[in-house]
């Protein structure tokens, strides 16, 4: 069965039953939050990157949105670091923005909001490509480019971005799981 024929009653009940997350959040009646996401271990996901130099950090989400009558795939990226100058309240998200609120609201002297989406069926190809071009090129976040380090076998890896493609990649595919 095609995840299209899924209302979102369906996907929420599906996704709780799989213990993706401590709670699912439904956002009006075409958004579905995972809060306090979980590891394939049942262990809380680490959904906070800092940058070791710089101190900007970025704070990850992820959801569902029947769009049209279709899932998509939904990647809430928070942005912050430790200047005060600037910062955006919660009261301040746009649209389909505002489901991802409730982790936004807590976090450190945001400074900005991404919400990058893609179908839920896009392979890891078209994955990696939307992060690349929805998030990694945003002028804020050029931190992610100079968070490197060496791996096991001496070649350098960007880790921040390495990270919130596997976690991105990760949780995709368990929810695809959770809806067979």
């Amino acid at each position: 069965m095609p995840y299209n024929a899924f209302d979102l009653a369906t996907v929420k009940t599906r996704l709780e039953l799989a213990q993706l997350a401590g709670y699912i959040y439904q956002h009006q009646q075409h958004i579905l939050v995972l809060q306090e996401p979980s590891t394939d271990e049942g262990k809380p996901l680490n959904i906070y990157l800092q940058h070791e130099l710089t101190a900007d950090q970025v704070g990850l989400q992820f959801g569902l949105r029947l769009q049209d009558g279709h899932w998509e795939f939904l990647v809430g990226v928070t942005y912050s670091n430790q200047n005060a100058a600037y910062e955006i309240g919660a009261g301040n998200l746009k649209g389909d923005q505002k489901a991802f609120n409730l982790l936004y609201a807590f976090y450190n002297y945001p400074k900005a909001f991404y919400l990058v989406a893609l179908p839920l069926t896009a392979s890891s190809q078209v994955l990696e490509q939307t992060l690349a071009q929805q998030l990694f090129s945003q002028p804020d976040l050029n931190f992610l480019t100079n968070a490197v380090k060496v791996n096991p076998i001496g070649e350098q890896v960007k880790w921040m971005q390495h990270y919130i493609l596997q976690q991105t990649l990760d949780m995709k595919v368990r929810i695809q799981t959770a809806l067979l």
